[in-house]
This record gives C-alpha cells, structure tokens and sequence, in this order.
C-alpha cells in the first residue's frame, strides 16, 4: 500500500478529526477564529460528550497507527490542513495530538459527572 492509499485508509477511520483539520482549520482558518483555542474550545469544551468521545477514540487510534512526528506530518499535508502546529503552536502535530486526544478524555469525564 503506497503512502496515499495508507493514509486515505487512516483518515476514513478518523472522520471527526479529519473534518477538524480540513474545515475548522482549513488554509485561511485565522481569518474566522482568532486562535487555535478558540476552536478547540468551540469544537471540543463547548461539544456534547459523544463528540468528545468520538474525538478521544478516534484520537487514541491515529496515535497508534502513526507513531512517528513524520507519520502525523504526512497525515495532515494529505488531509490538506491550513493548521501547522510546529508553526502556529512551536510543537509537533503528534504532541498536540496526545494533548487533545487528553483534553477530548477529560471533556468526557467532566461531561459524564454532570
């Protein structure tokens, strides 16, 4: 399987976090929010806990199956993301994937005790 096929294959898998990279955060993504928090706290605090579920889960399955900075890299420039952590962050697309895969599990804790 070449490298797109295996990322295709990857990205039918997480559909939630692929959409949060292409639409939320598509090329121009800085001209409709006024941070990268903003979106996650519109996309993942102010979601319902099933959406936080879907993102903690889809979130755990892309770590595993891209385990490597270079594998995340390749991830999000075949999904065509205007974000580029390493940028707009000054950390690695994997580490900020741990983090909101972390933050997406805490959202359904904090969910489920309400």
């Amino acid at each position: 399987m070449d490298n797109h096929e295996y990322y295709k294959a990857v990205a039918s898998r997480a559909p939630g976090f692929k959409s949060l990279l292409t639409a939320e955060f598509n090329y121009d993504w800085d001209l409709d929010w006024p941070d990268v928090e903003s979106v996650l706290v519109n996309d993942f605090d102010e979601a319902s806990i099933l959406e936080n579920i879907q993102y903690r889960d889809e979130l755990d399955y892309l770590l595993l199956e891209l385990p490597t900075d270079r594998a995340v890299d390749g991830f999000f420039m075949f999904v065509g993301s205007g974000l580029s952590p390493k940028v707009d962050l000054g950390q690695s697309a994997r580490s900020w994937m741990v983090e909101l895969r972390d933050r997406a599990a805490r959202n359904v804790e904090t969910k489920s005790a309400e």
